[in-house]
């Protein structure tokens, strides 16, 4: 009885905390997992009020070799998107610079946006002719288009509105390399030169595998060190391993 009561007590304290979650803005995900893990600890705490039935100890058993097979699994997708968070060496040798949209707030970048814009400033700072793409459409609770608030963005940091080319159509990171492949033939770049492409860091290696191509050389983007920051960078890298490994089953 008090193993059940335990399982019971925290079954109890993961929905409060996924609803406290699902409650702020950036750590939804980690509300949602919270909420798989009530619904875990409740079936727990069921099989345990009958565990002197063989079916309830089966019951047990199955249940957690499937959890620690999630577990393994888990890891290793997140081996991968950690192992591929980091900026590629081979993008000094970029033609183009291709900056994957970001949520926009009316007409200011989002928190994630602003960090990519930023890493693109850094980027292209000593290569003054390089030309940018800035590749994202108009969504919900968007007042202009991703592209349009971008070269906004670069335009008032300096950066000459000559070398920027608007992609304002994609509203997938798939369709932001298609549409963004458009514009690099209309240049006059082949499909084996070398591109780059800004996103934050732990989405880097999934953007990679959309993008199918080696020319596709990843740039980093980090947010600020916070504590707040912090929490929200550790959502986004566990959510991006369900992210992952719901590529890695469509095949790509």
């Amino acid at each position: 009885m008090k193993r059940q009561k335990r399982l019971w007590t925290a079954a109890a304290a993961c929905a409060v905390l996924g609803a406290a979650c699902r409650a702020v803005p950036g750590v939804r995900f980690a509300g949602l997992l919270f909420w798989c893990l009530t619904a875990l600890l409740i079936v727990f705490a069921m099989l345990e009020q009958y565990k002197e039935h063989a079916w309830a100890k089966w019951g047990k058993r199955v249940l957690l070799a499937l959890v620690c097979l999630g577990l393994v699994a888990f890891g290793y997708l997140e081996s991968l998107v950690i192992r591929g968070a980091h900026t590629d060496g081979r993008a000094e040798d970029a033609q183009c610079v291709v900056i994957l949209g970001a949520g926009v707030n009316g007409t200011t970048p989002s928190l994630m946006l602003s960090s990519r814009l930023q890493a693109a400033l850094d980027f292209i700072a000593d290569k003054p002719d390089i030309p940018i793409i800035c590749s994202g459409g108009q969504g919900p609770g968007e007042d202009i288009s991703e592209a349009d608030c971008m070269a906004d963005w670069l335009i008032a940091h300096g950066v000459d509105e000559s070398r920027i080319y608007r992609e304002d159509r994609s509203t997938s990171t798939q369709e932001n390399f298609a549409y963004s492949e458009e514009i690099m033939a209309e240049l006059g770049l082949d499909a084996g030169d070398t591109f780059a492409f800004v996103t934050n860091d732990y989405h880097i290696f999934r953007a990679g595998r959309i993008a199918g191509t080696d020319a596709a050389c990843g740039v980093a983007a980090t947010l600020p060190r916070s504590a707040y920051y912090d929490a929200l960078q550790l959502n986004y890298y566990v959510r991006e391993a369900f992210a992952t490994g719901w590529l890695l089953l469509r095949g790509n």
